[in-house]
C-alpha cells in the first residue's frame, strides 16, 4: 500500500504539475498576447503622433499664410483708404474749380454785357457821327 500511496501522491503531484504547466503555458500565451496588443497600440500611437504632427505642420503653414494674408490685406487697406482720401481731395479740388469757373463765367457774362453795352453807345454815335456827316456833305449838294 506504500508504494501504491506513494505512486498516487506521485500522479496527483504529476497532475498538479501538469496543471501549473498548463496554467503557466496559459499565461505565457496571454502575455504573448498582451504584448502584441501592446505592441499594436505603440504602433497605433506612434503612427498617430507622426498625423499629429503633419496636422501641426499644416496648421503652422496656414498659419503664416494666414498671417501674411492678412498683412496684404492690412496694406490693401491702407492704400484704400490712402486712395479716398486722394479722391476726396480731388473731389474738392474739382468743386474749388467749378466755383472758380463759376465766378469767371459771371465775370464774362458782366463783361460781355458791358463790352455790348459800349459797343451798342459807340454804334450810336458812330451813326449820329455819320448822320451829321451826311446832313454836312447834303448842304454841299
Amino acid at each position: 500500500m506504500g508504494v501504491a500511496r506513494a505512486a498516487g501522491e506521485r500522479d496527483i503531484q504529476r497532475a498538479v504539475a501538469e496543471q501549473k504547466a498548463r496554467e503557466g503555458e496559459a499565461q505565457t500565451t496571454e502575455l504573448q498576447r498582451t504584448r502584441t496588443a501592446l505592441k499594436q497600440r505603440k504602433a497605433e500611437i506612434q503612427r498617430k503622433e507622426v498625423e499629429l504632427q503633419d496636422k501641426e505642420a499644416e496648421l503652422q503653414r496656414e498659419k503664416a499664410t494666414v498671417a501674411t494674408l492678412t498683412g496684404t490685406l492690412e496694406e490693401k487697406g491702407k492704400a484704400l483708404e490712402e486712395k479716398e482720401v486722394e479722391l476726396r481731395d480731388a473731389e474738392a479740388t474739382l468743386k474749388e474749380k467749378e466755383n472758380s469757373l463759376s465766378s469767371l463765367e459771371e465775370a464774362a457774362q458782366v463783361q460781355r454785357e458791358e463790352a455790348q453795352k459800349n459797343i451798342a453807345g459807340e454804334c450810336s454815335k458812330f451813326r449820329c457821327c455819320w448822320v451829321l456827316v451826311f446832313r454836312s456833305l447834303s448842304s454841299f449838294l
